[in-house]
């Protein structure tokens, strides 16, 4: 058990460790912290979100200083995806009491939001992009 020597107590892992791991250790890491919500920081991906409207230049440069600083593009803090979900959940309720649809309906619709419209044609677009 190695890794959980390379671990720091509130569950991140050194920089240069972190770089060594698999994509699979990394991955779990990233799903344990969406538990956590005292060390999300949901004050900044509210920002992201934000600017992503807004200024989306200054979210480029964000993870542009990120990857040179760091090395690493992507943030280990789940709390925008948890925004995200939060959002997608909201609008897709809001969505099926104006439309007058059932609760099997709106759960149907909320579904399709997530794992269609999001997850699928996220997937599609950047498998196309890459």
């Amino acid at each position: 058990m190695y890794l959980h020597r390379q671990i720091h107590r509130n569950g991140s892992l050194s920089a240069r460790d972190a770089a060594r791991h698999t994509a699979g250790a990394k991955r779990y890491k990233y799903l344990r912290r969406i538990l956590h919500f005292r060390q999300m920081d949901f004050e900044f991906a509210i920002w992201q979100m934000l600017y992503l409207f807004t200024s989306p230049q200054k979210v480029y440069r964000n993870f542009q200083y990120r990857k040179q600083t760091k090395d690493q593009w992507a943030r280990d803090d789940p709390a925008f995806l948890v925004l995200l979900s939060v959002w997608l959940c909201v609008s897709t309720v809001g969505f099926g009491l104006v439309l007058e649809m059932g609760f099997v309906e709106t759960l149907k619709l909320l579904l399709w939001v997530v794992f269609i419209d999001c997850v699928g044609v996220g997937l599609l677009i950047s498998t196309l992009m890459w």
